[in-house]
């Protein structure tokens, strides 16, 4: 956890934000899992747990007093604990299925037997039945159902790591799959997996444990867990539980999945949430025990209290003459639940509210309502002026921003000041939150950075981040020294063939529920760091200018996309106009070898978390502009035929570039058009939230690269902002690509 405090460097372009944390090497041991947490009638909320006393036992007469619970650091009023009559056990059939691969050897198979041994202490020895099988890419039984608990106990010391990992293997090969001895179980099928394994397995798995009636458990000690598991805990009715790193945490699951599988039923525990996060990170203690547990949840932007500031956050006079006055507008509308506000202040006298659009303060916006307010300047003379116009108010959002005058002529001296963390907040390490800052307009810029070591050294948190508030996951680091720093910087300029592309957090995959196998998991991902990206596909004129010959020629024009290069044509294009305009490569190739150093100023292809950052410009639906309503290529698609060229409106060729609507990034042609090549290797998704992802690691036998956007031939549904495809990287079709540059 961590404190923050700070100060700021007066200076027209600088401000130095100082937080200080408090970060615990470990945890305290913990007796309660908290989970499914529930906006059932939000900002009342609630969640399940188990409480286990010093012995496993369950802990049932609890009282809202016994907790201090908190949301993001900040304590929550707990309401009400509610928990059931313990009625008598569900006898079980259990399987313990362990990972024995060569990377569970040493600390992590010692954590995977100390939570089986937990599971059997608390195992009930009448009425129930339990077995041991461990697999790599075999599989072995150690203990056949038995209800003799040192025979177990030894079955689980006897455990040796090595090999690879299969899921497969885990549960249907022969002859110790677990789901294969559960079906021979006399009472209720229980299967519990632990894994650390990034493996695959067949969707026969599931298949399987629905015929044998099994209810999956799943354990990871990684934070992101294999598809196929997270599947049939779902399918099954059971759950999946990853980032369990330590033996006390792992023994809390195992106790916890054997209650759950016992069909006792959870505690609950209610209480009254309040904030403007989306993501919430939820600790409960039970403050006689010592013990504490965690789980999250996110927010539905439709349940917070927002404003729009429409057309935009920031009222632009432009250049008054001294002496004179002008006026503008903004509406105000509710974006979110229905919010108060109590009164409207002016921090600067030339700004004057001539029409509040209705009745005076205090007053309501409900969802969807709006109200325009009307804002006078009076210029005393041409100085540039910026000033913030606050509100008082329930909503989330508290302020927008007016601007006017000649921009360099005695412009305002302004101060950046931290709003959060600001001196008292405590977080859990590891956990999320937000930095937020004022002295400035949301479009100003500003670098983050962290220091773990008083400031002798920095790290980058995000550079060239605007909108007054960052995303921040809080680094796992034990240290009383550390400190966020934040300063304005002077921005490189962007050159007229790319567009600057902010950095930012957003849901990567299938969102929708219209996407392939290739989409899902859908997954978190943050990208730390601003970049510039073509605003077209390159074109046949640009990849001659610099490699002197056009792959292409013969077909369309100079300005429609180059096509015909293979993935390592367009790596080679890359650091060849490096080279010509005096930048960093980034590549570094060796015969089909080819490492990358994004860190570099030059030109290279963009990652597949780029790609599709940029491609959906914000947008949650299928394309950057809306939802899709046509999957094929008659009738067409609305929102798809104004973006980008498809089978519905291409005529069966590709088109020059720019001849579509841009996205709101301002790029154009990534839907459809030709397809187009990322840096990465085409592998599957996993489940976790991503930082900066540079594509997963591939044997270097697999020469199959990501290919984005869709063509001029593809149905509509092929163009949309997440449908992603694989080519041999030496493929000379219908591809062509786009470069980045990381902006430093």
């Amino acid at each position: 956890m961590f404190v923050c405090f700070s100060h700021s460097i007066h200076l027209l372009h600088l401000s130095l934000l100082v937080a200080m944390m408090v970060i615990p090497a470990a945890l305290p041991a913990q007796s309660l899992v908290l989970y499914d947490a529930d906006p059932f009638a939000y900002p009342l909320m609630r969640a399940k747990f188990y409480a286990f006393d010093a012995d496993g036992s369950t802990l049932l007469q609890l009282q809202p007093g016994d907790f201090t619970l908190t949301e993001n650091g900040e304590e929550r009023q707990v309401l009400d604990i509610r928990c059931p009559t313990l009625t008598p056990a569900q006898p079980l059939s259990a399987v313990l299925t362990i990972d024995v691969s060569g990377s569970m050897d040493g600390p992590r198979l010692a954590l995977a037997q100390s939570a089986a041994h937990a599971w059997i202490d608390a195992f009930p020895a009448a009425g129930s039945e339990c077995a041991l099988t461990s697999f790599t890419t075999t599989n072995l039984l150690h203990q056949d159902f038995t209800n003799d608990k040192p025979a177990l106990r030894a079955a689980v010391n006897s455990l040796q790591a090595g090999g690879g990992t299969h899921f497969d293997a885990a549960f249907i090969d022969p002859f110790a799959g677990a789901l294969r001895i559960a079906a021979r179980g006399k009472f209720k099928k229980v299967i519990v997996v632990l894994t650390d394994g990034r493996a695959t397995g067949s969707p026969e798995i599931i298949s399987v444990a629905k015929q044998t009636g099994a209810q999956v458990f799943c354990i990871s000690i990684d934070e992101n867990l294999p598809e196929i598991l997270r599947r049939v805990c779902d399918e099954t009715g059971g759950r999946s539980f990853t980032g369990v790193t330590t033996a006390e945490e792992a023994r809390r699951i195992y106790r916890s999945i054997l209650r759950m599988s016992q069909e006792i039923a959870p505690c609950v525990i209610e209480w009254e949430s309040g904030g403007c996060s989306y993501f919430r990170l939820v600790e409960a203690r039970l403050d006689m025990y010592g013990a504490a547990a965690q789980t999250s949840y996110s927010i539905s932007k439709a349940l917070l209290p927002d404003i729009q500031f429409l057309p935009s956050p920031v009222l632009a006079f432009g250049e008054v003459s001294p002496g004179s006055s002008t006026s503008l507008g903004i509406t105000l509308k509710a974006a979110g639940s229905r919010f108060r506000i109590d009164s409207i202040l002016v921090e600067d006298a030339r700004f004057v509210i001539t029409d509040l659009g209705g009745s005076p303060p205090p007053f309501h916006l409900g969802a969807g309502e709006e109200r325009t307010i009307t804002l006078r300047y009076d210029a005393l003379d041409s100085s540039y002026v910026t000033t913030r116009i606050r509100l008082v108010t329930t909503a989330c959002s508290d302020a927008f921003f007016a601007t006017a005058g000649y921009r360099g002529k005695g412009e305002d001296r302004r101060v950046i000041t931290l709003l959060h963390p600001n001196g008292g907040e405590v977080f859990v390490a590891g956990s999320d939150t937000v930095i937020t800052w004022e002295g400035i307009t949301p479009q100003e810029a500003v670098r983050l950075d962290f220091s773990a070591d008083a400031g002798a050294s920095w790290e980058l948190i995000a550079d060239n981040v605007s909108g007054l508030r960052y995303a921040w996951r809080v680094p796992v680091v034990a240290s009383d020294h550390c400190l966020v720093r934040v300063t304005t910087r002077e921005t490189l300029p962007v050159p007229d063939d790319m567009v600057l592309v902010p950095p930012g957090v957003y849901r990567r995959g299938d969102l929708n529920g219209t996407g392939t196998a290739a989409e899902h998991p859908a997954h978190e991902v943050r990208l730390t760091h601003a970049f510039l990206m073509s605003a077209t596909e390159i074109t046949q004129r640009a990849f001659e200018d610099v490699m002197g010959y056009n792959p292409a020629q013969g077909t369309q024009g100079d300005q429609h996309p180059v096509t015909g290069v293979s993935w390592y044509d367009a790596i080679e294009y890359c650091n060849s106009r490096s080279r010509l305009e005096g930048l960093d490569e980034c590549y570094t190739i060796s015969g089909d070898s080819v490492h990358l150093d994004a860190a570099r100023t030059g030109y290279r292809l963009p990652t597949e978390a780029e790609w599709e950052y940029a491609c959906r410009a914000g947008s949650n639906d299928e394309f950057a502009a809306g939802e899709m309503s046509e999957p094929y290529c008659d009738p067409l698609d609305p929102v798809l035929s104004e973006l980008g060229w498809y089978c519905g409106n291409s005529g069966g060729a590709e088109r020059q570039a720019a001849q579509r609507s841009a996205n709101a990034f301002g790029i154009h042609d990534m839907h459809g058009n030709v397809l187009e090549w990322c840096w990465d290797y085409f592998n599957v998704y996993h489940p976790g939230t991503l930082i900066d992802p540079e594509g997963p690691g591939v044997p270097g036998t697999s020469q199959y690269r990501v290919i984005r956007g869709g063509m001029y031939s593809s149905f509509a549904g092929a163009c949309r902002n997440s449908a992603r495809d694989g080519a041999h990287a030496r493929v000379q079709g219908v591809i062509g690509f786009r470069v980045v540059r990381t902006y430093r």
